[in-house]
């Protein structure tokens, strides 16, 4: 048997709205698998309400029990949740906190893990790097994104990893601290399509930060001049009614639907989204550490256009393209727009791959050869079950 591990976090690893919540989840069942001894403690908090989707009809079985723990089962995993009032991490009540505690100090004890393993950056996080080492475990944390800053959260951390170079390099600039890089851990089987007719541009999660009022815009520029390309959106934490919107207000024009766009409510299997997809678009403005969303359209062979911002280079290994945008559109709250002849590049781009059929299938066949090459998650479950042993000696 392997090293034990205790993941700790309120978070639910089940939460199909969370890129973090689901690589963590793969890691742990690619652990699973090499003889690690897991145990999950965790809550039913979620990125979005939607998150909880993926329970089925069990969810409102489970929220019967508020207040108590429930086990659910997922393969070689059990998830141990505590159920909560509110799926909203802001909205736990300090009973709940307490609850939550008293059972990871229960499950330390009992369990008696080699690794404790979180992420979270609150104050009650604190509690669980501090509980850990007390009893003498090692910490270990996952950071996939680039919003930490203050030292504080780091403290009492063993190893930090996180899933490109590129947010290793700017936590070791920001902070002066070692972040080690471990890959991106995504199940092909679970996102590849079975069969491909490769007729829509895709976006998911259209929030302002993933820049979704900049693919808007391109949408509304596209109705007019090519309305045979079609835009599929997927909803998850923004919503497109709003970025629409504001990409007509933004040129003072009326808002209304957009012919050219169809709208698909965020789902707990992407297979049938990605086999209609053509084109990945992920214009990301703020600090994207991995992208999931690129590594899986990659597995099904669909390149992406994407921003210089964060990691996305790094993971899109060249199977698209890469588009480089005013410093300004980069800063928060993402909401500013390039004037519409700065677009037409990407337009152009854009039609160059429902157009050329040669150039298309050439970066199709580049697209699965990164996926291959960079994300082979046999590979990378090794380089972090090493990783973990080596942390425990």
């Amino acid at each position: 048997m392997g090293p034990r591990i205790l993941w700790a976090n309120l978070y639910c690893l089940l939460d199909r709205s969370s890129g973090a919540s689901m690589s963590v989840r793969e890691q742990l069942l690619a652990l699973a698998m090499q003889g690690f001894d897991i145990r999950i403690l965790g809550a039913t908090v979620f990125d979005v309400a939607e998150g909880a989707e993926v329970l089925g009809a069990t969810w409102d079985r489970i929220r019967e029990h508020k207040g108590r723990r429930v086990e659910i089962k997922d393969g070689p995993l059990t998830h141990e949740l505590l159920v909560t009032c509110s799926t909203q991490r802001g909205e736990l009540l300090a009973r709940e906190e307490f609850a939550w505690y008293q059972s990871y100090r229960e499950a330390i004890k009992t369990f008696k893990p080699d690794i404790v393993y979180y992420y979270g950056g609150l104050p009650f996080d604190f509690l669980i790097a501090d509980e850990a080492r007390h009893a003498g475990a090692k910490v270990a944390f996952y950071l996939s994104n680039g919003n930490y800053r203050a030292a504080r959260w780091h403290r009492d951390i063993d190893l930090i990893m996180t899933d490109t170079q590129a947010t290793a390099e700017l936590y070791a600039g920001r902070l002066g601290i070692n972040v080690k890089p471990v890959g991106k851990f995504i199940d092909r089987r679970m996102v590849v399509a079975s069969e491909h007719d490769r007729r829509h541009v895709l976006f998911v999660n259209p929030s302002y930060a993933k820049g979704g009022a900049l693919v808007a815009r391109l949408a509304i520029l596209m109705e007019q001049r090519r309305p045979d390309i079609m835009f599929e959106v997927v909803q998850s934490r923004g919503g497109w009614d709003e970025v629409k919107d504001h990409a007509f207000r933004c040129h003072g024009e009326e808002r209304r639907l957009l012919r050219n766009v169809i709208v698909s409510p965020l789902s707990t299997d992407m297979r049938p989204i990605y086999g209609r997809a053509r084109l990945l678009l992920a214009p990301s403005l703020w600090w994207e550490s991995g992208g999931r969303v690129i590594v899986e359209a990659l597995m099904n062979g669909i390149p992406a256009i994407i921003t210089t911002k964060g990691g996305a280079p790094e993971v899109q290994g060249g199977a698209g393209t890469q588009v480089s945008l005013h410093e300004t559109l980069y800063e928060p709250p993402y909401t500013r727009l390039p004037a519409d002849e700065a677009l037409l590049a990407l337009v152009e781009e854009i039609e160059r791959i429902f157009d050329d059929e040669n150039a298309y299938q050439a970066m199709s066949r580049q697209a699965l050869h990164v996926a291959e090459v960079k994300h082979n998650l046999q590979r990378n479950a090794e380089n972090l079950a090493a990783t973990l042993r080596s942390l425990v000696g």
